[in-house]
């Protein structure tokens, strides 16, 4: 279902990639889990859903229309300059989501902590990630997109796999 606007342009780099990995696998360390590897497939993936996720304003596209075995991470952001958000301005955003995680009955209210439970999941083990960046309605946006698999966030399997720091 095509959205309400254009779609934005790819604005994914291979200097994006590598900040991208490189901020979410530093993270991930914090947490005793294994450093993920950038999936070609999935940053092909990540740009597909970037593109879609921008044909709506700001996050309204939610995670409408993913696959099943793919965990998603969205971030959205504006500038006045014409300079795309980078990769850690959205994990760094994710990661914050640590001070809303319920780690006595985990994870506390999802709505407010699963970019970051998914971000530092530890049975995760591959990652795409991609960016769309151009002029719209709320001055310059940038949609950045990781899509992970194996997913993460399974009821019941959060002691395992979100770690204390």
């Amino acid at each position: 279902m095509a959205g309400t606007r254009p779609a934005l342009p790819d604005a994914t780099s291979a200097s994006f990639l590598a900040e991208a990995l490189n901020e979410a696998n530093a993270y991930r360390a914090k947490h005793h889990a294994p450093p993920m590897e950038m999936d070609a497939k999935l940053v092909e993936y990540a740009k597909e859903r970037a593109s879609s996720r921008s044909e709506y304003a700001k996050l309204s596209a939610g995670h409408d229309g993913l696959r099943d075995t793919t965990g998603e991470n969205i971030f959205w952001g504006t500038s006045t300059g014409a300079t795309p958000k980078a990769a850690g301005d959205a994990v760094s955003a994710w990661y914050n989501e640590i001070a809303d995680y319920n780690w006595t009955t985990p994870p506390g209210d999802f709505a407010k902590t699963g970019h970051f439970s998914q971000l530092v999941w530890k049975d995760t083990t591959r990652v795409g990630a991609a960016r769309v960046a151009g002029q719209g309605a709320d001055g310059f946006e940038t949609y950045i997109v990781f899509v992970f698999e194996t997913p993460g966030n399974y009821e019941g399997e959060y002691p395992q796999n979100v770690l204390p720091a």
